[in-house]
């Protein structure tokens, strides 16, 4: 069974050790100066720590029966297993492997094979994409107020849960926000709207799961927060 708190628990542990890091050597720069890609290999790390499996920019699983092409599918930033060891059945590639086989000496070997033991369909893994936001950036250098604030904590993350919501082999999906604010409350208030607002444009989310931590203020947030906004399948 998921713990959508553990998801959350073990980003907030990688991302204060970071931030600890950072303000033992008297870093310049912060976490919130951190492009959003930045984030993926430091959550990964601090998911993998905690004795999950993750994988980085994993095609979406779509339909298996249109073939797509490796290229063409979109990607998702995280893709979280059950334990380490484990590995993504990817069944779209599957059937084009299946196809290259047909009509040769190895059709009738591929077409039995056996889905290997540490393979876990798309629909038991924990799909997340990650949006980073904070209510004071930099902009060509220079720190102050973000003034694409609101655009950026509500368009991106909706965009996100409607591709999570509309693959009909994604069963466990959410919306992975680290949000950078004055304080806590701003960022209790902001989380909390960007959800109220999903819901008003029927997207099949869940309230938000978000802890945080005091973040040392370099240029006006100081504090940061990990919400998961869960999403459901339309399909279910």
């Amino acid at each position: 069974m998921w713990c959508p708190e553990a998801l959350v628990e073990a980003c907030i542990a990688v991302l204060r050790a970071e931030a600890e890091r950072l303000d033992a050597e008297q870093a310049v720069h912060g976490l919130d100066a951190l492009d959003e890609t930045a984030f993926h290999p430091i959550l990964a790390a601090g998911l993998a720590g905690a004795g999950l499996g993750v994988l980085r920019e994993q095609p979406y699983p779509g339909v298996p029966t249109r073939r797509a092409r490796h290229a063409e599918r979109e990607r998702c930033d995280l893709v979280v297993l059950e334990r380490q060891g484990l590995r993504l059945l990817d069944e779209t590639a599957e059937l084009r492997r299946r196809d290259r086989a047909a009509g040769t000496l190895f059709e009738e070997a591929a077409a039995n094979e056996p889905m290997p033991a540490d393979a876990v369909p798309a629909g038991e893994a924990v799909w997340l994409e990650v949006k980073a936001v904070g209510q004071f950036t930099y902009v060509e250098g220079f720190a102050g107020p973000n003034r694409r604030y609101s655009a950026e904590l509500v368009g991106g993350p909706l965009a996100d849960a409607r591709k999570l919501a509309a693959d009909c082999a994604i069963r466990l999906a959410g919306v992975l926000v680290v949000l950078f604010t004055a304080d806590a409350e701003t960022a209790g208030h902001d989380l909390h709207a960007l959800v109220h607002k999903a819901l008003d444009r029927d997207l099949p989310v869940g309230a938000p799961i978000l802890d945080g931590f005091d973040l040392t203020d370099r240029i006006g947030n100081a504090r940061c927060t990990v919400a998961l906004v869960p999403v459901r399948s339309r399909h279910d």
